[in-house]
């Protein structure tokens, strides 16, 4: 039976807090953490049962490696206090892994985390995973694994264009149901009408064929209910910016499907 993996912390965000609790569960040992704040620290360090350090070239070299889990812009920095001789990972899709210098990897979960971290299942979460070495990629598999992930190798061009598709994928989906929600709340209505609609999406991400599922006024060429929306969306605050992403998306669509 091969001994635990060993690891240090660097960072106390919600991704430092949702793997480190995720690792824990899997049974590796989190060995020490640190962070800018010593509050936040010092909490991160109980919950894993962790020694909290102050400075980042103290932390022991008597571990697998260490997990840079801070904000993008930070990475380098924190990286080039590390120990020299410690492997380190780092678990961002935009960033390469040579800003860590020394033995790197990368191992970034293909979601989105809570505002509010906590307990969360990975259960078959895809991890992007890149290492300097077979040894050391082999060692992250294996990490990912515990977490209940699942792990696939992905050098940094190709993690980049699976950043971009995810930003398709949340972010723009996430602010397209910011703006029906405000709709929707400005005319006094439940927010969560358009859950059914919601789900379909998701049903259709499955699939991996979202793009033939495509329906809707903007496909048909509806040119009449077009010009109604465009009325409608004279009512509502902020109704420039809605008319002209509406129009946008509509023209981008229409011209999707004539290709």
């Amino acid at each position: 039976m091969s001994k635990p993996l060993r690891l240090s912390i660097a960072g106390t965000g919600k991704v430092a807090q949702t793997l480190g609790l995720a690792w824990q569960k899997g049974g590796v040992e989190i060995v020490e953490v640190w962070g800018r704040s010593q509050d936040r620290a010092q909490e991160l360090g109980r919950k894993l049962n962790a020694v909290v350090v102050n400075d980042l070239g103290t932390l022991s070299t008597d571990i697998d490696a260490v997990a840079v889990l801070v904000s993008d812009d930070a990475i380098r920095e924190v990286a080039q206090s590390l120990p020299n001789n410690v492997k380190r990972f780092h678990a961002s899709g935009a960033t390469d892994r040579d800003v860590l210098g020394g033995e790197n990897g990368v191992v970034w979960p293909i979601k989105s985390f809570s505002t509010k971290p906590h307990e969360e299942d990975l259960t078959e979460v895809p991890f992007a995973v890149e290492a300097g070495s077979k040894e050391f990629q082999s060692m992250l598999h294996r990490l990912v694994r515990e977490s209940g992930g699942k792990p696939f190798n992905a050098p940094s061009q190709t993690r980049a264009k699976i950043h971009l598709a995810a930003v398709f994928t949340h972010n723009f989906s996430n602010h397209c149901l910011a703006l029906s929600q405000q709709i929707l709340d400005e005319e006094g209505l439940p927010k969560d009408l358009m859950r059914p609609l919601a789900e379909g999406l998701i049903e259709g991400a499955k699939s991996g064929d979202s793009f033939s599922l495509q329906t809707g006024v903007a496909l048909r060429k509806d040119l009449g209910s077009q010009k109604k929306h465009l009325e409608l969306l004279k009512e509502f605050s902020n109704n420039k910016k809605l008319t002209e992403f509406y129009k946008f998306v509509s023209k981008h669509i229409a011209d999707s499907h004539e290709l």
